[in-house]
């Protein structure tokens, strides 16, 4: 009993997700040759450092945990650079009332609402800069929402870095 309660508890916080992710590579591209990396990001005016650090710090960990090295830009047989963007965005969506008097009596009327957000789109590229070529990107998109810490940030970042590399230097 206590099993199928975590879960369901499980689907209903995966369900909830908004995290979505497109991965394209280079299928001809020997991944199995892979061994060092390198993370490089140059900060662009306006662009908050302190989020870059967390992306930085948490594909440097998936790496790692995927058996890679990290090294000298110049020495890595990959190099991950990332590219962040967050845009506001407004979903309309029609509400259906039920509008009308006693047991039998009513009318159904459409109410068009709206609902802002922002959706953030964070690009992969792993570059291999022997050949001169991107051999592997992925773009994770979500719906940014508000977390209160910055201990609750990192986690968040944490959690989508990971799901954006999880397919990264697994077998096709």
């Amino acid at each position: 009993m206590k099993n199928l309660l975590i879960l369901i508890l499980a689907l209903f916080i995966s369900a909830c997700s908004t995290l979505k992710t497109n991965v394209d590579y280079n299928p001809k591209y020997d991944f199995s040759k892979v061994r060092t990396f390198a993370v490089v990001h140059k900060i662009k005016e306006g662009e908050n450092s302190l989020v870059a650090d967390r992306i930085t710090k948490a594909i440097k960990k998936v790496l790692k945990q995927k058996g890679l090295k990290e090294v000298n830009a110049k020495k890595a047989d990959l190099v991950f650079l990332f590219h962040l963007n967050v845009t506001n965005k407004t979903d309309i969506y029609t509400d259906y009332q039920m509008v009308g008097y006693g047991r039998y009596g009513g009318m159904v009327i459409a109410t068009p609402r709206s609902y802002n957000y922002d959706e953030g789109r964070l690009i992969i590229d792993a570059f291999d800069s022997k050949i001169n070529k991107t051999v592997y990107r992925v773009e994770a998109i979500d719906e940014i929402k508000n977390k209160k810490t910055p201990q609750k940030r990192e986690e968040y970042i944490n959690e989508v870095i990971s799901e954006a590399l999880k397919d990264f230097l697994v077998k096709k």
